[in-house]
């Protein structure tokens, strides 16, 4: 695997996951793979974009009651033993090259270890006791087909575990991405002008947006290169919102509290995009100049929601950094620590 150029990769997105769906489905049989019950306390173990895509899967799986929680492999690397024992762990690095995933894994007991990873011979797969590989296609600096290839993956393995109820169909997920992007929603380029003047921008979502919001941020730290935070709903409003004004910027989820929150921060003339179910027609101050709406296909639902939100947040990054004049697939800061050697086995 290498990486690719950033619109490459989004043009690619729809035929990798393609791909995806059939590797995991396969993969899905293996007799080592964990069995899940409800009674289960299930823990992503994850870093960066891996980390922000776990949020859905927390999301989804505390919708049906069941117990979850999103990890920093870090802290789990440095836990004693010990350390949540009899929960389920699903380790996620796209490279499987994560130093901290793999220490995670490591500590942790056997048997109740599923890893997603681009790369089932890199040293993560070495250290679990099943592999969910996504594929093995190329992807570019800034993550898009591993961001939403994980997420289908998670439809997938929630289905398999506890019955297609769970999580909605991901070949419907892999059609929205197709759709997204070959017909590029227009408001996105407006979207990506009125943000564009903007010093910091927040990202905000709740429940299984939060995991689109988180990943939004990072994009937007990665990419365009500009101060960006993630926030859930109802954190903001409890104070975080206050220090928005005409000089930042606000990319918002949702279609509930959401929608009030966009009512406020455009009477203040805050630059504010909305990511969105809901009619616009029924919005307040839709047509207000420093507002746009970005519509959610109407089968955009669960999972597949975050995917399509996604896909929605790739394309407004790519065009808010190509406004700006910089290289997305340029990283500023190249980190020597951040991955180990593939010949490194645990």
């Amino acid at each position: 695997m290498q990486h690719i150029g950033f619109h490459k990769s989004l043009a690619n997105q729809a035929d990798n996951l393609e791909l995806t769906l059939a590797s995991v489905r396969a993969a899905l049989a293996q007799p080592e793979l964990p069995q899940w019950e409800e009674s289960d306390r299930i823990v992503v173990v994850a870093m960066g974009a891996s980390t922000n895509a776990g949020d859905a899967l927390v999301a989804a799986l505390r919708a049906r009651g069941i117990t979850a929680v999103n990890a920093n492999a870090a802290d789990i690397a440095h836990a004693p033993a010990g350390y949540l024992s009899g929960a389920q762990f699903v380790l996620v690095s796209e490279s499987g090259r994560s130093p901290e995933p793999l220490a995670a894994a490591e500590r942790l007991p056997s048997g109740r270890r599923i890893a997603i990873t681009n790369d089932p011979g890199a040293p993560l797969a070495g250290a679990v006791d099943a592999v969910l590989p996504l594929g093995g296609w190329d992807d570019s600096r800034v993550y898009t087909t591993g961001f939403t290839a994980t997420l289908l993956t998670f439809a997938l393995l929630l289905r398999h575990q506890f019955g297609s109820d769970v999580a909605p169909d991901p070949a419907t997920g892999v059609q929205l991405v197709r759709e997204l992007t070959e017909r590029r929603v227009p408001e996105v380029k407006r979207a990506a002008a009125i943000l564009g003047s903007a010093g910091a921008l927040d990202v905000v979502g709740s429940g299984l947006s939060l995991s689109a919001a988180a990943e939004g941020a990072l994009m937007v730290r990665e990419g365009a290169r500009l101060h960006a935070t993630a926030y859930d709903t109802y954190q903001y409003i409890h104070g975080p919102m206050e220090s928005l004004n005409r000089q930042s910027g606000l990319v918002i989820l949702g279609d509930g509290r959401e929608l009030g929150v966009v009512d406020m921060t455009l009477e203040r003339e805050v630059p504010t995009v909305l990511l969105t179910c809901a009619d616009p027609a029924g919005l307040p101050r839709e047509a207000d100049s420093r507002g746009v709406v970005l519509s959610l296909p109407e089968n955009a639902r669960g999972l597949n929601r975050t995917v399509a939100e996604t896909v929605l947040l790739q394309q407004l990054v790519g065009e808010l950094t190509a406004n700006l004049g910089l290289d997305i697939d340029e990283f500023l800061y190249n980190q020597p620590d951040t991955k180990v050697a593939k010949s490194e086995v645990p």
